[in-house]
């Protein structure tokens, strides 16, 4: 099996990470407001089984913005980002009944990192902040395939 596959998600996605770097005490929250990937599939049917296996790859685009605070939760800066990457994962198809499939699968998306400078220490000092903007995510499903 070969094919191209897009895959459009909006998603709330966001974590918080406490930092304690002398001079700099603070937090920076990450928000990513949507994904899309535009993916090469290539899939082996296991003999007999009706299970199909494949592996995927190709390019990835997301919306995050992160912002950087700091001990009293004030904000000190932001990266907004449209960010390109490129994503990679695996997954299992399994045909249970005529035109109906379930399936699972796992896709990493790597969007690099983003980079904002701000003045933090009470006015004091220059932060050079970085964030990594990965996304991992695990789809579990069932098709309907129609005939036409």
């Amino acid at each position: 099996m070969v094919g191209i596959r897009d895959m459009l998600d909006a998603t709330s996605l966001s974590s918080r990470t406490n930092i304690s770097t002398v001079p700099f005490t603070g937090a920076v929250d990450s928000r990513t407001r949507w994904f899309d990937t535009l993916t090469a599939r290539v899939g082996f049917l296991v003999p007999q089984t009706n299970v199909l296996l494949y592996a995927q790859g190709g390019a990835a685009w997301t919306n995050t913005n992160t912002t950087f605070l700091d001990g009293s939760d004030a904000q000190l800066g932001e990266a907004s980002n449209d960010g390109t990457g490129w994503t990679v994962g695996a997954g299992v198809e399994w045909m249970f009944a005529p035109n109906w499939s379930a399936f699972a699968e796992y896709n990493f998306m790597g969007f690099g990192t983003q980079s904002a400078t701000f003045t933090g220490c009470g006015g004091t000092c220059v932060v050079n902040a970085s964030a990594k903007a990965d996304v991992q995510n695990v789809l579990a499903g069932v098709n309907y395939k129609f005939n036409f």
